[in-house]
């Protein structure tokens, strides 16, 4: 075989090879019932501490206890009970391909777990997106000091994750330095539902924690 066969053959394999990882990738969703439960009894800890507050009308799930590649964040429409699943990126020093530590200290470069009430939209240095005040005093009270918001980024994308998995880094999608992190052709979506009156809720199970 010449080797221009030799180069035709090996691109139509990584063609074939993509096209492949790509459908199997597009589907996956993951969030479990233990993160979904979790979040609402937050949600409903927070509504009894403060009943003047407007009933939020969706609610955020990121389950950080599922790999970076699968679809691990879900909105949830808590009037007609809709959900839509999301890739979202966590910290650098968090993890590569899991979540394995948190923190609330500034610096760190970290993601934190806990709840979060979303603010008001804004264009930033990474376009749209929603700043995020964190209503646990351990977990995340440093979040606005800390600047962590919901973005979005190239580096969440099938792309990325065939990219990583071709130069043998894993599976896994890039990081943030503390942010929500989303797929740019997502953002509008996910601002337009929590931008009015949410909630996000960031699930997880610390290996070690730095909080």
């Amino acid at each position: 075989m010449t080797r221009k066969a030799l180069f035709a053959a090996g691109s139509v394999a990584v063609f074939l090879s993509i096209a492949i990882l790509s459908s199997f990738l597009l589907p996956i969703q993951s969030v479990s019932d233990e993160a979904i439960r979790s979040a609402r009894q937050a949600v409903s800890q927070y509504a009894l501490n403060h009943p003047d507050d407007a009933v939020p009308q969706h609610l955020a799930v990121v389950d950080y206890t599922k790999p970076s590649f699968l679809k691990r964040m879900v909105i949830i429409d808590l009037k007609t009970g809709t959900k839509t699943y999301y890739r979202v990126a966590h910290a650098r020093k968090t993890g590569t391909l899991h979540a394995r530590k948190f923190s609330n200290i500034p610096g760190s470069n970290m993601s934190s777990l806990g709840l979060f009430k979303t603010s008001s939209a804004y264009m930033g240095d990474h376009g749209l997106a929603i700043r995020l005040h964190g209503l646990d005093s351990l977990k995340n009270s440093n979040a606005f000091a800390r600047d962590i918001v919901l973005h979005s980024a190239g580096y969440v994308s099938i792309p990325v994750i065939i990219e990583n998995i071709l130069t043998l880094n894993g599976p896994r999608i890039g990081r943030s330095n503390g942010c929500f992190v989303v797929a740019p052709s997502k953002i509008e979506e996910v601002v337009d539902k929590l931008s009015r009156n949410g909630f996000l809720y960031a699930y997880g199970k610390a290996e070690t924690s730095d909080e």
